[in-house]
């Protein structure tokens, strides 16, 4: 019998789709869990085993010297804007709040250059009412200014604002912003 002249010379022969895969290589399960064996057991030494060069270094004793007439620097840091040669720092001493606002007892030290200061408010409820500070703060009142390298000025200024946690900001002469630290309500 022969075949019509149409008919597939493959329709014969099974076709088999396991035949066009790619070869099997043996062992590749193993492979891959022996190198996630070998990582765990290094995260775990790592973990675990303190190395002489990963440990925290012991607290010691830091030596001071006696009777030295150097007073140590404190407040928050300040550079003026614009002027990186001119820098300082501040810090609310005290504060109490009255029904009529906030008085605060402030310092301002100039440690290089030349600083100008100033200040400002504003209350941490979400307004962006500015406070400005007013006359009647008990003597020594301070206000703006300007400082040299070495001066310092401490004083007190009166606010009037509503109590509540509020934020007063260092200025420069002019009010440009430069700084602010919390007053707490």
């Amino acid at each position: 019998m022969t075949q019509p002249w149409n008919a597939d010379p493959y329709q014969r022969r099974p076709i088999d789709i396991t035949a066009y895969a790619p070869p099997k290589r043996g062992g590749g399960g193993l492979w891959f869990l022996l190198v996630g064996a070998v990582l765990v057991g290094v995260v775990l030494a790592a973990l675990f085993l303190r190395f002489p060069s990963m440990q925290a270094p012991s607290p010691t004793a830091t030596p001071t010297a006696a009777g030295t007439d150097e007073p140590v620097a404190s407040g928050m840091p300040f550079v003026m804007p614009g002027d990186g040669k001119s820098e300082g720092r501040w810090e609310v001493l005290s504060h109490a709040w009255s029904d009529d606002g906030v008085l605060v007892t402030v310092r301002v030290s100039a440690d290089a250059g030349r600083v100008t200061y100033g200040f400002v408010a504003f209350s941490n409820d979400g307004s962006t009412t500015v406070y400005e500070p007013v006359a009647g703060a008990p003597e020594p009142q301070i206000g703006s200014g300007r400082l040299v390298a070495g001066q310092t000025i401490a004083g007190n200024l009166f606010v009037p604002m509503p109590r509540g946690p509020a934020t007063l900001i260092l200025t420069t002469e002019g009010g440009r912003q430069i700084s602010a630290l919390p007053v707490p309500g």
